[in-house]
């Protein structure tokens, strides 16, 4: 059942005010004690761990106290995924990636916001209200075996996958559509306005991963993705579709598929980024396989490839060897005087997967951090060139879409971490890639979310609009919504929940 605002703050007033001592120490809290310890301010994290403790009331606040002025020309609505249970009865999740998916949508109407979360009702979500357990395989989890399963030589070895996947990264519009999405390609359809899921296709993907961040070329008409074939015979597939049709403009074999999360899209290719952290399908096949993600091995003696994918005719025009990096996120490509631009966020390698399982952040270990590099290659001579724009590390990158995507840019918005502070993402960063510089929003305590830049109607700069990000707010024990002047990264007003919102991962604004 839904809680109004005041029915959640006369029950649970003293979180709101950051006095639920009682809660904190409560047996069923899995963060215990190290919880507590955070609430000090003496520490470097004070209140982090919210950020991993599981949200179970789904709300629907319809008037949230604001600080500053809101712009009243926000009419639309911040939609926002990500993961927000962490555990079922005795049973714990493992890594950050893996918990069940919930939605969350901030609605603005003339300077007032209102607040709406829900969980998807995903396979997961459903076996955990029916069943009370974990029954269903996620990228680091897997369920405690079905002793009916082992009856069958080899059965119990294999990842249980449910019908409705866990799609907690990232939301698409298309076609007047919401779809939350994750890495399996399946899309799980929403209304956006109550957050009510709609189900799939019924399409079923057995063996093969996705991408969590499609393009959509407004120019053409055209949403372009990938799928990567697990199974022999393996490989990448680029995929375009425009009016339900689908194309196939390349299929690259790989022998052991190399792990990817977003690609780049210029006017002419589709561009892609492969790293040396490899599938091992024996690995996989082996009784002692572990989940998923147990399964991708990296290979620091080999490089980084960079590959071009013609959007028209098909097929690869030219692949770049660089050294071996990791890379989450792409963010953004463009052509110029014969050559291609790739700009994305660099790993030293694929420790930063390793750093979220949900044991080592609640520990406070240091993430690593990312790095805004660009290449440049040409595909006439196979020349290619690498260099870091900023000093400012930078994450979960977001930009003008509409209007630079593809094309030459100057300004992207992203999360990052002061030198010596949290060893977490405690900043927002707005990146000026024309002149190597960056500006700065932090808050001691204060630990803020993927930026979704909202251009101003009428806008004539590419800057000219506000940045939204969801951030927790470790001292008042709560979060809030943040929206800043994105020329100037200047707070202008901020809407506040009466409890907190767990680290997530991607979202967009929609009228």
């Amino acid at each position: 059942m839904e809680k109004t605002r005041r029915e959640l703050l006369r029950d649970g007033s003293r979180a709101a005010a950051g006095l639920a001592v009682a809660s904190t120490f409560s047996p069923s809290n899995p963060l215990g004690v190290a919880e507590a310890l955070a609430k000090s301010p003496k520490l470097k994290r004070p209140g982090f761990n919210l950020g991993c403790k599981s949200l179970t009331a789904e709300t629907h606040l319809r008037h949230l106290p604001v600080d500053g002025k809101m712009p009243r020309w926000l009419t639309g609505s911040l939609l926002r995924n990500g993961p927000a249970l962490f555990e079922i009865g005795e049973e714990r999740f493992n890594h950050w990636f893996d918990g069940l998916a919930m939605l969350h949508a901030f609605s603005f109407d003339r300077g007032r916001v209102s607040y709406r979360n829900r969980f998807l009702r995903s396979s997961a979500y459903k076996a955990w209200k029916k069943e009370g357990r974990i029954k269903y395989s996620e990228l680091a989890t897997d369920p405690v075996p079905d002793p009916c399963r082992q009856i069958f030589s080899g059965v119990s070895t294999m990842p249980v996958l449910g019908r409705i996947p866990n799609a907690n990264v990232s939301i698409e519009e298309l076609a007047g559509e919401f779809r939350a999405l994750t890495e399996i390609p399946i899309p799980v359809r929403f209304n956006p306005k109550s957050l009510k899921s709609l189900g799939t296709d019924g399409a079923v993907m057995q063996g093969r991963l996705g991408t969590a961040h499609p393009h959509h070329d407004p120019a053409t008409g055209e949403r372009l993705s990938y799928e990567i074939e697990l199974v022999p015979p393996s490989g990448l597939r680029i995929i375009t579709e425009k009016r339900g049709r689908r194309r196939e403009l390349a299929f690259i074999p790989q022998a052991s598929p190399g792990y990817l999360h977003s690609f780049g899209l210029t006017k002419r290719y589709v561009v892609v980024v492969t790293q040396p952290w490899n599938f091992n399908f024996s690995k996989f096949l082996s009784p002692d396989r572990g989940p998923i993600i147990t399964n991708y091995e990296w290979h620091p003696d080999q490089p980084s490839t960079i590959i071009l994918v013609d959007r028209k005719r098909g097929g690869v025009v030219r692949t770049f060897e660089t050294d071996p990096f990791f890379a989450f996120h792409h963010i953004n490509a463009y052509e110029r005087k014969g050559r291609v631009v790739i700009d994305v966020c660099a790993h030293k390698d694929a420790g930063s997967i390793d750093a979220l399982y949900l044991k080592k952040i609640r520990k406070h270990n240091d993430v690593p951090q990312a790095r805004y590099r660009r290449f440049e290659v040409n595909p006439s001579t196979g020349r290619l060139t690498k260099r870091d724009l900023i000093e400012a590390v930078f994450e979960l990158p977001q930009k003008n879409y509409d209007a630079v995507n593809g094309r030459p840019y100057r300004y992207a918005y992203g999360v990052g971490l002061k030198g010596n502070g949290s060893g977490y993402i405690d900043q927002l960063v707005k990146a000026d890639v024309k002149k190597g510089e960056s500006k700065i929003w932090r808050e001691r305590g204060v630990y803020p979310g993927e930026p979704v830049y909202v251009p101003r109607p009428h806008a004539r700069h590419e800057d000219d609009g506000v940045i939204m990000s969801v951030v927790l707010d470790g001292r008042r024990r709560a979060s809030a919504l943040v929206v800043l002047d994105a020329k100037s990264m200047h707070e202008i007003a901020r809407a506040s929940v009466p409890h907190h919102i767990p680290f997530g991962f991607h979202g967009l604004y929609t009228r």
